[in-house]
């Protein structure tokens, strides 16, 4: 493991000592929006590297069938008294989501994106793309937001439209991509909405 790159430990730390600095305390503006133009397809939706899940309750409270993945046992346990005490039904696995199996495999109509394809080693951001691929139906839906920090090392890691570009063109038609104007506060002008659709 390179110097820079976190393991499950280390993210546990954070939620142990309260330093999430990612973590917005709401759903993302950008998707509300979304989800308010009802470009959200309908259905299965899963959330890698969910978090606190603010989107998961956000988008278990419309109805959506949500599963989320996340292998910090602090984001896990937050998300499902979250749930619990909103009576709302989701599936969160404790699990990193690089080792989900085939089960998972074309059964979701979106995967929804919020900083954790910032938050792996840029070495994963090929397998990255594979899994989310095989685990979307035929024309599934990836949305997401991604983070243009312009700074080296991370996490968070910086990426870049040529970054999306390059690792996303061979599996998925980028129908939008673009700087979105509705960011958190913290940060305007650092997020790129994407909305691709898997290629048949």
């Amino acid at each position: 493991m390179n110097q820079d790159e976190y393991s499950r430990e280390d993210w546990q730390g954070h939620y142990e000592s309260n330093d999430l600095g990612w973590d917005l305390g709401e759903v993302a503006p950008p998707f509300v929006k979304l989800w308010q133009e009802e470009k959200f397809p309908v259905g299965k939706v899963l959330v890698p590297g969910c978090g606190r899940g603010h989107e998961v309750v956000f988008l278990a409270e419309n109805g959506f069938e949500v599963t989320a993945v996340d292998f910090s046992e602090g984001a896990v346990s937050f998300l499902k008294k979250s749930l619990k005490k909103r009576n709302l039904k989701g599936r969160i696995l404790y699990q990193d989501f690089f080792s989900l199996d085939d089960s998972h495999n074309g059964i979701y109509d979106m995967v929804l994106e919020q900083t954790f394809f910032c938050a792996i080693s840029p070495r994963q951001r090929q397998d990255y793309v594979l899994n989310v691929s095989r685990m979307l139906k035929p024309a599934g839906m990836l949305i997401g937001l991604f983070y243009h920090t312009e700074k080296k090392g991370g996490p968070p890691y910086n990426t870049t439209r040529e970054d999306i570009e390059s690792h996303f063109s061979k599996k998925f038609v980028i129908q939008q991509l673009a700087k979105t104007s509705l960011s958190a506060e913290q940060r305007k002008g650092k997020e790129w909405l994407g909305i691709l659709k898997k290629k048949i």
